[in-house]
């Protein structure tokens, strides 16, 4: 008996744990006092929809939205239902909610319009700063095909485009790019040889439908190198409750002669959800203006496959992407001698200009991007736990213009492995207050693959960071006051070969504090918003050890170098370490503020910043460079202190319900603080007129953009001046090797035709057919940008 009697009281303790775990449940389930409170908006205008039906189906339960769009169901049961939403002349929707989830917002699209209805709803806390300056950007499907993703936010306020030509993209945030600005693509850091600025974002544009672009220091939330910003891509989800369906997409461009086409469909049940997508892009020469630019061209291919699992108290996303491209690069770049590079450089034709063909020869990229993504939310009441692992492999092959065999070997071959695992803790809100807190894990692998036949650019190498964050906000009113707190470890192992092919190794360790303080105020009309944090980075690898030709140019990092100035002459045939030449990481300071207005259709926002960064890297000329491969710049990594400061504006009108428009304009100036000097390639004033006129089914906008000649430029001295004996100057100093192109004006406009399911958009670029080049552009010495271009694009939904 005396056995008996303590499994009893074990099994009578267990009925009491499950019976207070349960009970509230069963109460809250038996006292019907739920309630979901929401808003009805079109989709279009973004005006509310008053007396729009919502009830819960299979119920009775329901309500009428009022004047301003809003609804409220009480005394709920369940804790999830599914809403059904309908207003005449849209499209019915239908919507699985449950209490974990903040009240929806439900945007309806009318019958007479390819869009579909969307609900936006959050998780109780937001996992993004409130205090930050953030634009949110929706790509329509006919937007995003035959693009690069680096194209689909420059025609936001303080964003332009870093280039190597027109297939070569990626963002330039308030001046910074490269990693400097850091990208998330569907939640996951993207993992990419983002050191070099020859290298695209390598994100597939048409599978993103909606971008967020965040522009003040966000290393406290998102981890290091987020200096300039954080630029969030996001791919369709899965939906819940909708029948198979699906959209195709397809386009042709008259520049490029360039074919693209994507499909993707959806199947939604209650509790599980998937969706699939296939797109391919083929496009050959472009043109400028008055000449072929040869070898640029491009081919791209892309799947995804995801899929949705929702239970009572979890979440369970999958996700699973492939990319490829591959890009030429102009031909006309590589010279083979000096007397032909400074020919070149500033040429009215670029040499080696051919007919125009689709082949992609030599110089080109091949890149490959896979990602794997797992991620599960856990609702426990007012806390949320959010796990998410993700696998990235990246692979880079680069091809030079090389002699014989070795034309047919990459010069550089590197392969990418990273994971990266991430845990959120949304504890419960106490009174006014909100948080999260975090620990995020980072390792990544890069190798050299065998058979290049050259030393190695980067050597190889391991990567691993780990990251504590804590985020609070207060709510008092309509302020909401926030503060944050990160910690980082970075651990980085080095393994590689000099100039002897000797095997050089270093283990270096990195930590820092950032933190993040703001505020933002809710006036009737106005908000005001002011954020102050730091950020930092380590030095790249490529900062560090790069080493020989890159694409165009040749590059030699810190370690890689010694300047010996007596007899002005510099070395590359050693490697360094932290004791021979100390480096130090990049830490700043950035202050942004947004004051926003709107009223009666008028807005306006204006967002002044200014970011101090201490021990700045920069990639400064140098001089030129001959080799059996032939002439080109040369170009080595330095530190200084550096000040970016600059304004974004953006003024929008609502003439009337059919015309709209927004003049948006943007301004950096930079400068090298420590050696009062300028820096190369920062972006000159830019502004942009959209004006739109919707007549019926049709929508039509003219878009001209200008942008002013860069007049804070460094001192230029031409190739010409290196082949000469007698020439000498001051190599601590930054100089450039071809002035500042000139201002331009472009024009772009569209005609858009929407009806029921069916979409088609003609759009033309530089209509004028203008010959002009962006300061941004790495191939601005050699040839023109982009002359006119027209485009044919149609989208079905099915």
């Amino acid at each position: 008996m005396g056995s008996v009697q303590p499994v009893l009281r074990m099994k009578l303790l267990s009925l009491i744990i499950c019976i207070w775990i349960v009970a509230p449940v069963l109460g809250q389930n038996a006292t019907c006092n739920r309630s979901v409170t929401g808003q009805v908006l079109d989709i279009d205008t973004n005006e509310p929809l008053p007396f729009a039906t919502v009830k819960i189906q299979g119920t009775q339960n329901g309500a009428v939205s009022d004047e301003n769009g809003l609804f409220k169901i009480i005394e709920i049961c369940n804790d999830e239902i599914d809403l059904e939403v309908r207003f005449v002349g849209y499209k019915t929707v239908v919507h699985h909610h449950d209490f974990h989830h903040s009240n929806p917002v439900i945007y309806m699209a009318s019958n007479e319009t390819m869009l579909e209805s969307v609900v936006v709803e959050e998780e109780l806390n937001a996992h993004v700063l409130k205090t930050l300056e953030s634009i949110d950007i929706k790509v329509e499907s006919l937007e995003s095909i035959g693009v690069n993703a680096g194209d689909l936010f420059s025609q936001s306020t303080g964003v332009s485009t870093l280039k190597t030509g027109q297939n070569i993209i990626k963002p330039i945030v308030h001046g910074l790019h490269s990693n400097r600005v850091l990208i998330i693509n569907n939640g996951v850091r993207h993992s990419y040889q983002a050191w070099g600025t020859e290298h695209g974002v390598e994100i597939d544009a048409s599978q993103i439908d909606r971008i967020e672009l965040i522009k003040g220091a966000s290393t406290v939330r998102y981890g290091a190198d987020a200096l300039g910003g954080v630029i969030l891509f996001n791919a369709p989800q899965p939906s819940f409750l909708t029948k198979l369906n699906g959209e195709l997409n397809g386009g042709f461009q008259t520049n490029g002669r360039s074919v693209s086409g994507e499909l993707s469909i959806n199947e939604g049940y209650e509790r599980a959800a998937w969706n699939a997508s296939i797109s391919g892009t083929r496009q050959g020469d472009l043109k400028a203006a008055d000449y072929q630019l040869t070898n640029t061209g491009k081919e791209e291919f892309g799947a995804t496959v995801g899929g949705r699992f929702h239970f009572p108290i979890l979440d369970v996303n999958v996700y699973l992407s492939h990319f490829e491209q591959t890009l030429g690069i102009l031909r006309g770049s590589v010279s083979d001698n000096l007397e032909g590079l400074a020919n070149a450089i500033g040429a009215k034709v670029p040499s080696n200009t051919k007919p125009f063909s689709y082949d992609i020869n030599n110089p080109k990229q091949e890149t490959v991007h896979d990602l794997l993504k797992l991620e599960t939310s856990l609702f426990l009441g007012e806390q949320q736990f959010d796990f998410q692992y993700a696998f990235q492999r990246n692979l880079r092959s680069e091809f030079d213009v090389r002699r014989g065999t070795n034309n047919a070997r990459p010069a550089i071959d590197l392969r990418l492995i990273t994971h990266t695992i991430d845990l959120d803790w949304d504890h419960p809100s106490t009174g006014a207050w909100a948080g999260t807190m975090g620990i995020q894990f980072f390792n990544q692998n890069n190798d050299n693959l065998p058979g290049t036949n050259t030393i190695p650019f980067v050597p190889n190498y391991n990567t691993n960071n780990l990251g504590f964050f804590g985020i609070e906000s207060y709510t008092s009113g309509n302020t909401t006051y926030e503060a944050g707190i990160r910690f980082d470890l970075m651990n980085l192992n080095v393994r590689g070969r000099d100039s002897d092919n000797d095997i050089y190794r270093d283990n270096l360790n990195y930590q820092n504090f950032t933190f993040t303080l703001g505020f933002v105020k809710e006036l009737e009309n106005l908000t005001l918003r002011s954020n102050i944090g730091t950020a930092w980075r380590a030095p790249n690898i490529n900062e560090l050890y790069s080493f020989g030709k890159h694409q165009s140019v040749f590059e030699f990092g810190l370690w890689r170098y010694q300047i010996y100035p007596e007899n002005d002459s510099i070395s590359t045939n050693i490697v360094l370490t932290d004791l021979t030449k100390a480096v130090k990481s990049e830490k700043g300071l950035k202050w942004i503020t947004s004051f926003s207005y709107t009223k009666n259709g008028l807005g306006f926002e204006v967002t002044p910043y200014v970011n101090w960064i201490r021990d700045y890297f920069f990639l400064r000329p140098h001089g030129i460079t001959e080799t059996v491969r032939g002439a080109f710049p040369y170009f080595i990594h330095d530190q200084t202190d550096a000040l970016y400061s600059g304004v974004d504006l953006d003024f929008t009108n609502q003439w009337s319900d059919s015309f709209t428009s927004e003049l948006k304009a943007s301004y950096v100036y930079a400068k090298d603080t420590k050696n009062n000097q300028l820096f190369v390639g920062i972006p000159p004033l830019n502004i942009m007129l959209t004006l739109e006129k919707k007549i019926g089914l049709f929508t039509m906008s003219l878009s001209p953009e200008f942008e002013a000649r860069q007049t804070l430029t460094p001192d230029v001295i031409e190739p010409d001046a290196f082949a000469q004996d007698d020439f000498s100057f001051d190599r601590s100093g930054t100089f450039d090797f071809m002035d500042a192109p000139s201002s331009f004006l472009l024009m772009n406009a569209s005609i858009n035709y929407q009806k029921n399911d069916l979409s088609i958009k003609l759009k033309g670029e530089n209509l004028l057919n203008n010959s002009y080049r962006r300061y941004t552009d790495n191939l601005r010495y050699f040839a023109d940008d982009l002359g006119v271009n027209v485009g044919l694009f149609a989208s079905y939904t099915f």
